[in-house]
């Protein structure tokens, strides 16, 4: 237990050092200097409008200034609207969902623009982001409570054997694997991910077929069990390139995490290209039109109107909002579907907790380049598994 404490009160002082600094760039500081640092895209445009599936607006913008340095944008942060008309008053709270060039998506949390967007110039703020560091003292006190639990469990033991508590275990009725594309050491690194109860570590300089043994033992696991199996890593880089691996060896794979931080190569294999693709997204894209013509013949009415035009805009956006609510239900079936049916997910250590993903166990997680992995972040994909594979270079940090 007193593991646990140690770490979250190290963590607990790095959020508070990360969060001074976010102050002192911050704080006191002009428009233009924040805009410099990239934490401010000013002046924008806004260039288009929809309700997301929480009911939230999500907006379009596009900044004018196309040769500011630095910029910090990025899909799933938290961000501020804002007019420069009173800059005390006039601004609202969103979340960045996408970022290309000079174009953001935001998402605010309300149905409709305010009325003070339509006065001064506008423009995007990004807050201090305590979504990781959430996720990562949630990870924490989990494991922690997992650890008190009297009744003892694979995830227990788990813990146990990753804070030296334990020994691994092995299975009784050893598996053996063979495959003549590796040589001798690699199939026994797979044959010792096949067999152990809780722990395996692949570990080597570059070069030494780490990646190729790892496809290998994740393909072999899959033919061992129905479940899926959670492939991380620290950057993005390296998720996609295992990405890549897994689709090339066969496997089905879904790549979760923000598009714009995919490359363009593996767009097809993220959540949204495989929703893009499924058969049944047709009647989604007709109802999304749909509910798109019930918005624009309710924005046609103006701010100042009497009772019965009030009326009929409130009418033509709740027809729109139940056309959404459709959507949302179609879309969720796609996204069950795929689910039910998906071998592997690849995401990054704080992605492998993403909103359609959270609630999902695995018989096996996988952490790759984990000697350049944060131990408070790579327990949260831990969590989701009873096995664990580390694989990485043991001399890089």
């Amino acid at each position: 237990m007193q593991y646990f404490k140690k770490l979250a009160e190290s963590l607990r002082i790095e959020y508070q050092e990360d969060k001074t600094q976010y102050k002192a760039l911050t704080e006191n500081h002009s428009i233009a200097e924040k805009r410099a640092a990239g934490l401010v895209w000013y002046p924008i445009s806004i260039r288009g409008q929809e309700l997301d599936r929480a009911d939230y607006l999500t907006i379009e913008v596009e900044k004018h200034n196309t040769n500011d340095n630095g910029d910090q944008m990025r899909g799933g942060m938290p961000a501020l609207l804002f007019s420069n008309h009173d800059r005390e008053h006039d601004k609202i709270e969103g979340t960045i969902k996408h970022v290309n060039g000079n174009r953001m998506k935001i998402s605010i949390k309300d149905d409709e623009l305010p009325d003070w967007a339509r006065e001064g110039k506008l423009g995007i703020e990004l807050l201090f982001d305590d979504k990781s560091y959430d996720e990562m003292f949630g990870a924490i006190k989990k494991a922690e409570k997992i650890l008190e639990n009297e009744v003892n469990s694979a995830q227990k033991n788990l813990i146990k054997t990753l804070i030296g508590d334990s020994e691994v275990n092995f299975r009784a009725e050893n598996s053996i694997f063979v495959n003549e594309k590796l040589n001798e050491s690699q199939n026994l690194a797979v044959n010792n991910i096949l067999n152990t109860n809780e722990l395996a570590i692949i570990h080597g300089p570059p070069g030494t077929g780490k990646t190729t043994t790892i496809v290998q033992a994740i393909k072999a696991l899959s033919a061992q069990n129905t479940k899926p199996i959670l492939v991380v890593a620290p950057s993005n880089t390296a998720v996609d390139l295992l990405t890549e691996k897994l689709d090339l060896a066969g496997l089905d794979v879904i790549r979760i995490g923000n598009p714009t931080k995919v490359s363009e190569k593996l767009q097809s294999l993220t959540l949204e290209g495989k929703i893009q693709n499924h058969p049944s997204i047709k009647d989604s894209k007709k109802l999304k039109k749909q509910a798109a013509e019930y918005k624009n013949m309710a924005h046609k009415y103006k701010r100042h109107f009497g009772k019965a035009e009030r009326d009929q805009r409130k009418a033509l956006f709740d027809e729109a909002y139940k056309i959404l609510k459709e959507v949302e239900k179609g879309e969720q079936y796609i996204i069950d579907d795929l689910f039910s049916k998906v071998q592997v997910i690849t995401a990054t250590l704080v992605g492998s907790n993403h909103y359609t993903i959270e609630k999902l166990n695995y018989q096996a997680v996988v952490i790759d380049e984990a000697g350049q992995a944060l131990e408070p972040a790579c327990w949260i994909p831990i969590l989701k598994a009873d096995k664990l594979i580390l694989a990485g270079d043991h001399c890089q940090l």
